[in-house]
């Protein structure tokens, strides 16, 4: 027995099974709790899971036999994983989007139809079978260079709520590693990359999008039940966004110490709960770490002026809006991980 080969093949298993436990979890997990977060979530758990499966069955697969029955149905996976892509995507943006459920099933129809006939369907190596199979990586490739689109040129469905910088990058990224692990699926098709790279790829990816979820936990948030009641629509918590952002740049509203929820709800008409959900639902902040932003971004403009060099680190916090130092320390250390100190120190270098 070639002892190194073997304990290869066990740190094989052992990276490409993280992927697929991670995914497998957490996707059963959404699943679990659909009930309680928000409908993206829920195409987010098919996503996870029929890519899990279909890992799974890869590695698997490497080490012992399955009937080509079986592989066709955990091959039929690839069908689920750009639908659920795409969905994912558009409810993130537009979570009341007016998607039918025969519109839903129509996305899917294409793995029904798969699992249903796979007794029939070729899994060998003939030319068949391998058309096949390059046409469900292909199906995968048309989703999310559509996806990638519609994020990019921005598609009118995009344009109802407009998420944060956070999740657009969250929701970029997502797109292009899934194209990513699709193409590398396509070289290992064609023989260029291992077989189980795409294994090892896929448990990178879940690893880097789990810790960025971990440290961004709204974007698998709860359904915010506090705004159940609510009748500001998402296209109407956009305008008036749009005209809060007006009103924090051209009049500088933020420089008022004594700035408040109530007065510029005032300003913009309409309710203190509506104005906290506007912000809420489209910058996922509250309203102090909102105006907060504003504040910090300020003191970091002072700071990097010549005529303010000899001010006070406190002298630049009162003068960017805030009413005690105290806060501003907090604020500018959570929006930018070093003081204002430090910050100040590293312009003068």
């Amino acid at each position: 027995m070639n002892t190194d080969a073997e304990i290869f093949k066990h740190i094989e298993l052992l990276l490409g099974s993280i992927g697929f436990i991670i995914a497998l979890f957490f996707g059963a997990f959404l699943i679990a709790t659909h009930k309680q977060r928000d409908k993206a979530n829920v195409f987010l758990a098919i996503y996870l899971l029929a890519f899990s499966l279909r890992i799974g069955k890869s590695l698997f697969f490497n080490y012992f036999p399955i009937h080509p029955v079986i592989r066709n149905v955990f091959l039929g996976m690839l069908l689920a994983i750009g639908p659920s892509l795409w969905l994912y995507v558009k409810y993130t943006h537009t979570p009341n989007s007016g998607i039918g459920k025969l519109q839903v099933v129509g996305h899917y129809l294409a793995i029904f139809l798969f699992v249903m006939f796979c007794w029939i369907i070729p899994n060998d190596k003939s030319d068949l079978s391998r058309f096949i199979f390059i046409g469900l990586l292909l199906h995968i490739v048309g989703y999310g260079v559509y996806t990638l689109y519609s994020l990019v040129a921005g598609k009118p469905y995009m344009s109802d709520l407009y998420p944060n910088k956070t999740t657009q990058y969250w929701l970029l990224y997502f797109v292009l590693l899934t194209l990513g692990m699709a193409f590398i699926q396509i070289a290992v098709f064609l023989q260029i990359a291992p077989y189980l790279s795409t294994a090892f790829l896929f448990s990178a990816v879940i690893v880097f999008l789990s810790i960025w979820g971990l440290k961004n936990p709204y974007l698998f948030r709860m359904q915010q039940e506090k705004y159940a009641g609510s009748t500001l629509s998402h296209q109407q918590a956009s305008v008036y966004f749009d005209q809060l952002q007006s009103l924090m740049e051209e009049e500088r509203l933020f420089l008022d110490p004594d700035l408040t929820l109530a007065k510029i709800s005032a300003r913009l008409r309409i309710t203190t709960k509506q104005l906290s959900q506007v912000i809420n639902q489209v910058q996922s902040q509250n309203y102090s770490q909102y105006v907060a932003s504003f504040r910090i971004n300020e003191a970091k403009r002072l700071l990097a002026l010549p005529e303010y060099q000899q001010y006070k680190i406190a002298a630049i916090a009162y003068e960017s809006g805030f009413n005690s130092i105290s806060s501003f320390n907090t604020a500018f250390k959570r929006l930018t991980n070093i003081t204002a100190v430090e910050y100040r120190r590293s312009i003068s270098k």
